[in-house]
């Protein structure tokens, strides 16, 4: 099969990463915070509490990058990480308020760059791309625990 020209989504998924990477180091240092680490951040603004294990699955990362990001979250003092109660092998990962202080501004930069992305895309099909992305992602962690 001839690959050259094929326009793949793995092909424009790569593309819109990098390109979300360039927006993302532009706007996110003011708030002391890099690519590698609003992922984390916007895990914590839903859910705080969680621990390093279940942050490493939700995001889909490996251990030693969660450790780092949120090794650089909490020296911007955004994190704090506490020995959960029943098991003190198990860190959870709160928030400080110096988090809650940022956190609108963090939103408008996130959600910037997703009206970007979807500009003269209809609501409607922005839900249906949301569940397709989801569903590739769950798709892709699938595939990947074979490994």
């Amino acid at each position: 099969m001839e690959l050259k020209g094929k326009k793949t989504i793995g092909r424009f998924i790569a593309m819109l990463y990098r390109m979300s990477t360039v927006y993302l180091g532009q706007e996110l240092p003011a708030l002391k915070i890099g690519s590698g680490q609003y992922i984390f951040l916007a895990e914590l603004f839903n859910e705080e509490g969680q621990s390093q294990d279940e942050l490493t699955k939700r995001v889909y990362v490996n251990k030693a990058n969660t450790a780092r990001a949120l090794k650089k979250l909490e020296e911007a003092g955004y994190v704090r990480r506490v020995s959960d109660k029943n098991n003190k092998r198990i860190k959870r990962v709160f928030l400080k308020s110096s988090a809650f202080e940022i956190e609108e501004e963090f939103w408008h930069i996130i959600i910037q760059w997703s009206e970007i992305l979807t500009k003269d895309i209809s609501l409607e099909r922005q839900d249906q791309l949301i569940k397709d992305l989801k569903k590739m992602a769950d798709n892709a962690a699938d595939y990947l625990k074979r490994y």
